[in-house]
């Protein structure tokens, strides 16, 4: 094999020479530049890892990804929990809303108004110990009570009233207090 050495002149050798200078700088600043990076990553990597020289990286990843799995299914099980949670509750608050709604239409009869007058029709008992007293629901339909106490007896009355009125019998005056106290409430 004959190899021709004609074209290495001075010129040509002192060019590759440069060449492979330039070539051993970059390769050298590129060396220094990992080298930085290292140290820089290192000493960020101290800050998360034990001062324990014996530490093996890749089982400690494997089991940080272990641990990731179980917590990602465990917050998918809670999720699913608080899925069927919510379906539940939206069931409980619908009937608590008819409920609610059963019972305001069931207290439109019951009695919401109330109202009491005391008073002495006779001179000759002595205190407040008759009374007229209305009891009426939210559309005011209910009944006045009076009772009236003498000395020889005791008498009540009662009489129905609608739409805050006494169709069938004629209210006295106390009655009739007690009906328009009750009514503005």
């Amino acid at each position: 094999m004959n190899i021709n050495l004609e074209f290495l002149t001075p010129s040509v050798m002192f060019f590759g020479f440069i060449v492979y200078a330039i070539i051993l700088l970059i390769f050298l600043v590129w060396i220094i530049t990992l080298s930085v990076k290292l140290s820089k990553m290192k000493k960020r990597l101290k800050t998360f890892l034990p001062e324990d020289k014996k530490i093996d990286m890749e089982n400690m990843l494997i089991e940080y990804n272990k641990n990731v799995k179980q917590v990602l299914a465990l917050q998918d099980e809670i999720l699913d929990k608080i899925e069927a949670n919510r379906e539940n509750l939206a069931n409980d608050i619908e009937n608590t809303n008819k409920l609610i709604y059963l019972t305001n239409e069931k207290l439109k009869n019951a009695v919401q108004k109330v109202a009491i007058v005391r008073y002495n029709p006779f001179e000759e008992v002595g205190g407040d110990l008759c009374y007229a007293i209305a009891l009426l629901d939210e559309n005011n339909n209910g009944l006045v009570i009076n009772s009236i106490y003498s000395r020889e007896a005791c008498y009540s009355y009662a009489k129905e009233i609608i739409d805050g009125k006494c169709p069938k019998h004629k209210l006295a005056n106390e009655e009739i207090e007690a009906l328009e106290k009750a009514m503005k409430k």
